[in-house]
């Protein structure tokens, strides 16, 4: 797991930063009465029509935030055919929003730079309808459905070839970009936007499932603000300003979704209905977490993970590098805290008593700030390697923690059993009671395999309804069969789930490390397989992958 980055350098320069802004108060109302001597014409490339999803950039414009930077930007729609990264890098516009194609088009070798990550989670999501039967990626075999690309829904991809799904399998047809093919039965399933389609579907009165990445341990950043290297090479003062004025458009447009909406109807005749933009602001609300993350702020940790899942999907080759593809904050404002010390030095003496007297209230601020940050770091780095349902280790952190077990079990001379276990019928429980009473049962089973297992012991979801056990120092049949027969028992008991008692059973797979094999995803595959073949026996099922290869 990634070290949380630190924040010395953030304290060290906080005392500069405040006195450069106190200073500045006492100039600003001049400073912006004379306004800037010259405006410089820069464009930005949407990724669609005009919408809520671009608010803060409206907002930066309304309210004079680009032009107090010295800037008049052109803002340009997005269409079919006509996107921002290929505009950037064709030189129609200096800057663009793009979503995982600007990760793979740098890694490809495109001068990119990512400014500021607007989405903290992707709203890209596959909606079925209800009637289809398409509860999980699984059930989309055999099935069409409409992408944009490989490249702009590689989190979709993703998720697919997480849960085992054969792509081949799957009819990928190009999108339309009309809802309404999905309603019609022309598609089984369509890539949309959580903030969007969503509402058609209610509209017409459609019910609908939705397949999104982030329950199957895909949480890419979306709504990305980039620009080229030559860009920040030439005008490093002019990017600074871009991205902070367009950072502050956000913030505002957060605050006042009501008047961005009226600006979206009035000035730039916005198609949609004024319920459908406020359901879209109030949905975008929870991807972008202004109240919890800072706009804009990006985690390296998190793109190594989405560039980690592009190699995984087989879309990069392994060995790629993110050295510069990165906005430094830090460094653009160390040359523009200088310039504003050079030009405001003679006129420091004048405000040491307004220093004096705010301080103590600006610090406190500060530390305040600082945890937040801190709190949301560390908030992000558990979502990348725990189960946002129950909690549980995801397939990351539980691929980390089995290398750990098969180096310490070789060191040691020991080894151990891994169980890969699937409920039974609980599709039907889904069916019947509804996906979120189906959740509910799926997070009382994590807790009772959590609490029967032994605290050396590891418990991970998979996706759906699968788990996986590792249990540490268990190197005979008989030891395994103990404890696997124990957590079929404790998944037997009933379950109250909104006054409805439920029961269920499970079928596991087992295999033994060294004995049965050494490799670790032959591993895993001998317990799925021995697992399966649990299931055509019946349910609630117990078969050893050496009885499974007799058979």
């Amino acid at each position: 797991m990634n070290s949380p980055r630190p924040h010395t350098r953030f304290r060290r320069r906080s005392v500069t930063r405040l006195a450069l802004g106190l200073m500045s108060l006492l100039f600003a109302a001049v400073a912006q009465a004379a306004g800037p001597s010259h405006l410089d014409v820069i464009n930005l490339q949407l990724r669609w029509h005009h919408q809520f999803q671009f608010a803060g950039y409206y907002a930066a414009l309304e309210q004079g935030y680009y032009r107090e930077a010295g800037l008049d930007v052109r803002i340009h729609e997005g269409e079919p055919g006509r996107t921002p990264v290929g505009e950037v890098l064709a030189g129609g516009a200096e800057y663009g929003e793009a979503n995982s194609e600007l990760l793979y088009q740098r890694l490809k070798g495109a001068p990119l730079v990512a400014l500021a990550a607007i989405f903290q989670h992707s709203p890209s999501v596959l909606l079925a309808r209800e009637d289809s039967g398409i509860r999980s990626p699984q059930d989309l075999v055999g099935k069409t459905a409409m992408i944009i690309g490989d490249v702009t829904d590689a989190d979709l991809i993703a998720m697919l070839q997480n849960e085992g799904v054969d792509t081949k399998k799957v009819n990928l047809i190009p999108s339309s970009y009309n809802i309404q093919d999905l309603v019609d039965g022309k598609t089984d399933a369509f890539n949309s936007y959580l903030t969007n389609e969503p509402f058609y579907l209610r509209q017409q009165g459609v019910a609908y499932t939705v397949l999104d990445p982030r329950r199957y341990g895909l949480d890419f950043y979306s709504d990305i603000l980039f620009t080229t290297e030559q860009e920040l090479q030439d005008n490093p003062e002019r990017v600074h300003a871009f991205r902070e004025a367009s950072l502050r458009g956000w913030q505002y447009a957060m605050e006042h979704p009501a008047e961005i909406i009226d600006l979206l109807q009035r000035k730039y005749h916005v198609e949609k209905s004024r319920a459908h933009l406020e359901y879209e602001a109030a949905s975008m609300r929870d991807l972008i977490q202004p109240e919890l993350v800072q706009i804009g702020h990006m985690n390296p940790g998190r793109w190594r993970h989405m560039a980690d899942t592009l190699v995984n999907i087989g879309m990069l080759p392994p060995g790629y590098s993110l050295d510069g593809f990165l906005y430094d904050t830090d460094r653009t404002a160390e040359v523009t805290e200088l310039k504003r010390i050079t030009a405001l030095s003679l006129l420091a003496t004048a405000v040491l008593g307004v220093l004096l007297a705010v301080f103590a209230v600006m610090y406190r601020r500060m530390r305040c700030e600082i945890q937040r940050r801190e709190a949301a770091e560390a908030e992000i780095r558990r979502l990348a390697y725990h189960d946002s349902l129950t909690g549980l280790p995801n397939r990351n952190l539980f691929y980390d923690r089995l290398e750990q077990a098969t180096r310490h079990a070789e060191r040691e001379k020991t080894g151990f059993a891994l169980c890969f276990l699937d409920l039974d019928g609980f599709k039907l429980i889904n069916d019947d009671h509804g996906h979120a009473m189906g959740d509910k049962l799926l997070s009382m089973v994590a807790k009772r395999l959590e609490e029967t297992v032994r605290s050396t012991d590891t418990v991970a979801r998979f996706g759906g309804d699968e788990f996986v056990v590792l249990l540490h120092e268990v190197t005979e049949r008989a030891a395994a069969q103990q404890l696997a027969d124990k957590l079929q028992q404790t998944i037997r008991q009933p379950y109250l789930v909104d006054q409805q008692t439920m029961l269920i059973s499970s079928s596991m797979g087992i295999t033994l490390f060294p004995s049965d094999e050494q490799d670790i995803m032959a591993l895993l595959h001998n317990a799925d397989s021995a697992m399966y073949q649990g299931k055509q026996q019946g349910k609630d099922q117990l078969v050893f992958h050496t009885d499974a290869v007799q058979s």
